[in-house]
């Protein structure tokens, strides 16, 4: 069975999908293995950054490589003994200098030409005419070439890589569109037309047909009145040849192929796009890396979805089209009625849009031509239209590009939801994208509202956006801004700053309300406009409030107290104010300092008199300056002086023995100021016992002391009365007396 990686152009030989199963870069331990046609004996090694040559020869040596040799500067090719191949990737790939480790894939083309015959290009432009002995298609189901013509017919400046069987440089429908390296590219001489990777030498000549096809597709010279025109009249097709006469070839062969074309880059020549109508092989790490490397070098890789009728969404196996990669774009195939050719493969996640791929003439070996079909044939329109847009705009990244080809398809129904775009390839409509813009600018206007007072000003800042290179100075009008209010610019006409700030006045008669206004500018035959509001209000009336602090003040009949008033003006007010209180008790009397003030606050005093009547008073402060008068209110709280007062306390009893003498002390707890002596007396005293209290004077202190003296009273508890006088006051305090046995006669018994 050929399962070799293959050219993708008609569908009889079909690629068949291969996989690595796993190769999981990092992992310590990481098995492998092998699925799919390889080389025998051949591995493609790549390396982790900061690996040395003395690195990559151990490695090369750890499993008995005989030979190695470099596919790029970080990928090598090593040629061990047969049947050792997943042995030796398992070993690899526990060395941590080793990044990934993989068979030599094998891909194949599906090529099926079918008989020669001259017929039009319907993929350029669908009339419906009957091609290839097929019935007529769809008028429109093509790419718009025609119409995108008007814009440019192509540029020899755009290189275009062909990574296939090689082209036919000597064919004269291509001859002179065919790359001329200066001499200077890869160590090949000058006047040479790409590189063969499978000779390893600098000669791409076409021993299959299918390359110079696609080469016919992307750039067969145009209005020369020989055979085909190409999507580009005038192009530089540089030819990378990896696929073998048979159409096969093997992937470290196309990574030199693809390289040659990055180094070129690199070197000074502007490779923009490579097309890939192949496919096959298991997923390469190597392959990827190198795809990625010429998107770094901004490269466009354009290539097939294949011919298997599959869908890649629910098998992801056909490579390389199913690599995420931001420069890749994944072609699959329409027919001339715009639907999905029975062999395309599809998918709404990696493939990205279809293009014609049916019955499509275009040069081959040996200065022929040829209708061939497939996913090869599909993938050279998109190519081909890669470098038409360049053409026209040379500086665009691939981001910009792949963005304009995948955002401008046609949608016929056939194709919904078949790809990521669901779309046909509308060259026409991607190259409008980029075509000189018209000179213009915009208006803008911020804040989109201001407010203010009549008599005030304000200001809007005006921004100039220029477009498609316009550098006019612009002249500012202003319109609607409403009575009384008038609008200038600075700088008017705008500078170079593009910016210009209005600035808007009103007089203290202005009309009030909400004014929509307009800017104008004017360059040339250019008027553009931007809006905004202007809200005027009426000037406030000038005015004044009061406060006072705190809200409530109590004080004693004779003491004082005070409150801050505060004057809070408004609307421009500045008069003085003049301050008075109603409200206050008899012999109670309040002033403000300072009064009749400018100021924002005044000390409000009030005094009263022993005279006055205890009680609340809510007071009225009044403000007045001219008319206007203004209140706040605050509350006065007047308290009767406190009364001198006492009381006594102590213990609730004493215990005493029969024959001894005890203490009890009494607190003399004075209020309202009292201050005055007490004179203490005694009641309730047993027979046999006595008290006296210490000091014996009338006492001003807070307690006094208690001596009782028990003689021969009888054991038990008697109550006692402490009386306390000062003046008229007199207050009592009870307690109660226990007597116990104690030592008395003094016969010795207790």
């Amino acid at each position: 069975m050929d399962n070799r990686i293959k050219s993708l152009a008609v569908l009889v030989v079909a690629a068949v999908p291969f996989a690595l199963l796993p190769v999981a870069a990092g992992a310590q331990d990481r098995g492998a293995s092998i699925a799919g046609e390889y080389v025998a004996g051949e591995l493609l090694i790549g390396f982790a950054a900061g690996a040395s040559s003395q690195d990559e020869d151990s490695a090369a040596r750890s499993v008995g490589a005989y030979n190695s040799t470099s596919v790029t500067s970080s990928v090598r090719k090593l040629r061990l003994g047969k049947g050792n191949e997943a042995a030796a990737i398992s070993a690899l790939l526990k060395q941590s200098k080793v990044r990934f480790a993989e068979p030599n894939y094998i891909v194949h083309t599906t090529l099926i030409p079918n008989d020669p015959s001259f017929a039009q290009l319907w993929g350029l432009r669908n009339t419906g005419q009957p091609v290839n002995s097929a019935p007529g298609g769809t008028p429109g189901a093509d790419i718009s070439a025609t119409a995108a013509w008007d814009v440019t017919t192509g540029s020899r400046s755009v290189v275009v890589g062909d990574v296939d069987t090689g082209i036919d440089y000597n064919h004269p429908d291509l001859a002179a569109n065919v790359w001329n390296n200066p001499g200077t590219v890869g160590g090949c001489a000058a006047g040479t037309h790409g590189y063969n990777a499978i000779t390893r030498t600098c000669n791409p000549m076409d021993d299959n047909n299918h390359g110079s096809h696609t080469a016919g597709t992307i750039g067969a010279v145009g209005n020369n009145g020989v055979g085909v025109v190409g999507v580009n009249w005038i192009s530089s097709l540089m030819g990378l040849k990896f696929l073998d006469a048979s159409g096969s070839g093997t992937t470290a062969d196309a990574i030199t192929a693809i390289d040659f074309a990055v180094q070129a880059k690199i070197g000074g020549v502007n490779v923009r796009a490579l097309n890939n109508s192949w496919g096959g092989g298991a997923f390469s790490q190597a392959l990827l890396d190198e795809i990625n490397k010429a998107g770094a070098n901004n490269i466009l890789f354009v290539a097939a979805a294949g011919n298997s009728s599959l869908n890649h969404g629910t098998t992801p196996t056909h490579y390389p089209c199913d690599y995420n990669a931001a420069n890749m774009i994944c072609v699959a195939a329409s027919d001339q009625t715009d639907t999905l050719a029975y062999f395309s493969d599809w998918g709404s996640t990696t493939v990205h849009l279809a293009a014609p791929g049916t019955d499509i003439l275009s040069t081959i070996a040996a200065s022929q031509y040829a209708y061939f079909a497939g996913t090869s044939m599909a993938t050279p329109h998109v190519t081909g239209a890669v470098a038409l847009i360049l053409a026209a705009c040379p500086a665009w990244t691939n981001a910009q590009v792949k963005a304009a080809i995948l955002n401008n398809v046609d949608y016929p129904p056939g194709l919904a939801g078949l790809t990521v775009t669901g779309g046909r390839l509308n060259v026409n409509k991607a190259i409008r994208t980029c075509a000189p813009p018209t000179p213009d600018f915009g208006l803008s206007v911020s804040p989109s509202s201001q407010t203010v007072t009549q008599g005030a000003s304000t200001s809007y800042t005006v921004t100039v956006t220029p477009s498609g290179g316009f550098t006019g100075a612009v002249t500012l009008s202003v319109s609607g801004l409403g009575g009384g209010a008038a609008g200038s610019f600075s700088p008017n006409p705008t500078t170079s700053t593009n910016t210009s700030t209005l600035s808007v006045t009103t007089t203290t008669t202005a009309a009030t309300g909400s004014f929509p206004f307009t800017i104008t500018g004017v360059s040339g035959a250019l008027t553009r406009t931007t809006s905004a509001t202007l809200v005027v209000q009426a000037a406030p009336t000038p005015d004044f409030s009061l406060g006072a602090t705190p809200a409530s003040q109590t004080v004693t009949q004779g003491a004082s107290t005070s409150y801050v008033v505060s004057i809070n003006r408004a609307g421009g007010f500045a008069g003085s104010v003049t301050l008075s209180v109603s409200g206050l008790p008899a012999g109670a009397a309040g002033s403000f300092s300072p009064n009749d003030t400018a100021g924002n606050s005044s000390t409000m005093s009030v005094t009263t008199s022993t005279s006055t009547p205890a009680g609340s008073y809510p007071l009225t402060i009044t403000g007045t300056s001219g008319t206007l008068t203004r209140t706040t209110s605050v509350t006065l709280g007047v308290n009767a002086p406190a009364v001198g007062d006492f009381t006594l306390s102590g213990a609730t009893s004493v215990s005493i023995k029969q024959g001894t003498s005890g203490s009890y002390i009494i607190a003399i707890n004075r209020t309202g100021g009292f201050s005055g002596g007490v004179i203490f007396t005694l009641s309730g005293l047993p027979g046999g016992t006595t008290g006296a209290f210490s000091p014996s004077t009338p006492n001003t202190g807070t307690s006094s002391t208690l001596v009782i003296t028990v003689g021969s009273t009888p054991t038990g508890s008697y109550p006692l009365t402490i009386t306390g006088t000062s003046g008229g006051i007199t207050r009592t305090l009870s307690t109660n007396l226990i007597v116990t046995m104690g030592c008395i006669g003094g016969d010795g018994e207790c």
